[in-house]
């Protein structure tokens, strides 16, 4: 729970504990009520015993929400059993100076026996006791649901970031190695297109190699991709034509770090690309998702991998945005549509 948040709390719990045991006392205001036959109301007295209730109050919630787990952490405290101790003495020294001084106040409570009068002083700070308990109590489990969620937020993280570390990997040596075959090729034919491909190439790895945030607006992963499907469109030429038509109204919306990439990648690695059967990969909204689409010519020697790509990405999106993926795959086409959000 967050530290304002919990203040708010003790603060509101304490002035509605302190106005319910204090109920009578404001009902003296009223000529007609029927506690002005054993005592008249006193401003003085009313505002001391509303002070020393609230302070009370509290003192009971400092002690129980931040002096006594202060004490258990630095280990001056080994148990939990001086904790009802020290809230019994509050009580007792409160209703002792409490007594003693109202008494003064008021003149109209000496005829009361005074065991009455601190039975009832007693009663008034114990139940105010009691409810603190009950509020206190409620603080800590709150305390400790949101550390879990703090804690399996910190898990889903370091999760979700070894998936894109994962990820990565997968991407990287098998796209490296196609690349070095490229450049090596482009160098002697083209040197003009060869220094475009190392730009291209160093800005794709640079993207992979750098740490992003899980989520990034989608106009950045166009710029991410832009580079990466330049270079396919050298290493490939005619074989393979890459669209790309997303309106700009969809660039703010959001979408886990390197999911087009992996999509048109995964295209490319399983299909033919050549000139007179051209692969064509399409990236396009439709709706509130992300469409990449791709016809199916599958090559008969599949590159190694894992498998694992779409299921990682589909996990990332769970995590991340609370939905999943969609693969629909027919006869003579490969559509993967990812879902957007706006956070």
């Amino acid at each position: 729970m967050k530290l304002a948040v919990e203040k708010k709390i003790v603060f509101y719990s304490t002035l509605l504990v302190t106005l319910l045991v204090n109920l009578p006392k404001i009902w003296q205001v009223r000529n007609d009520s029927w506690i002005n036959q054993f005592t008249t109301f006193n401003p003085w007295e009313f505002t001391f015993q509303f002070a020393w209730t609230f302070l009370f109050c509290w003192l009971i919630f400092e002690l129980n929400l931040h002096w006594f787990p202060k004490l258990r952490k630095n280990k001056l405290a080994n148990t939990y059993a001086i904790y009802p101790l020290w809230n019994f003495l509050l009580l007792m020294i409160f209703c002792i100076i409490g007594i003693g001084v109202q008494r003064r106040l008021s003149v109209d409570t000496n005829h009361l026996p005074v065991r009455f009068f601190r039975a009832t002083y007693l009663a008034r700070l114990a139940l105010c006791m009691v409810v603190e308990m009950l509020v206190i109590r409620i603080i800590y489990l709150l305390r400790e649901a949101q550390a879990k969620e703090l804690e399996t937020e910190q898990i889903k993280s370091r999760y979700l970031r070894s998936e894109l570390e994962l990820m990565k990997q997968q991407l990287n040596p098998h796209f490296f190695f196609n690349s070095l075959s490229t450049l090596s090729g482009i160098v002697r034919e083209n040197p003009v297109k060869a220094q475009q491909f190392i730009g291209h190439l160093s800005r794709t790895f640079r993207n992979l190699l750098q740490e992003q945030q899980q989520l990034i607006p989608l106009k950045d992963e166009l710029q991410h991709l832009h580079s990466f499907t330049e270079l396919l469109k050298m290493r490939f030429e005619e074989g393979i034509v890459i669209t790309v038509e997303v309106p700009a109204q969809y660039h703010h919306q959001q979408l886990p770090h390197l999911s087009l990439q992996l999509l048109v990648e995964n295209a490319a690695k399983h299909n033919r690309a050549i000139a007179a059967q051209p692969l064509m990969v399409q990236v396009y909204v439709e709706g509130d998702e992300l469409c990449v689409k791709n016809n199916l010519q599958p090559v008969h020697f599949p590159q190694s991998g894992t498998g694992l790509g779409l299921a990682n990405l589909n996990e990332r999106f769970k995590i991340l945005l609370k939905k999943e993926i969609s693969i629909i795959r027919t006869a003579d086409s490969f559509l993967v549509k990812l879902p957007l959000t706006n956070n």
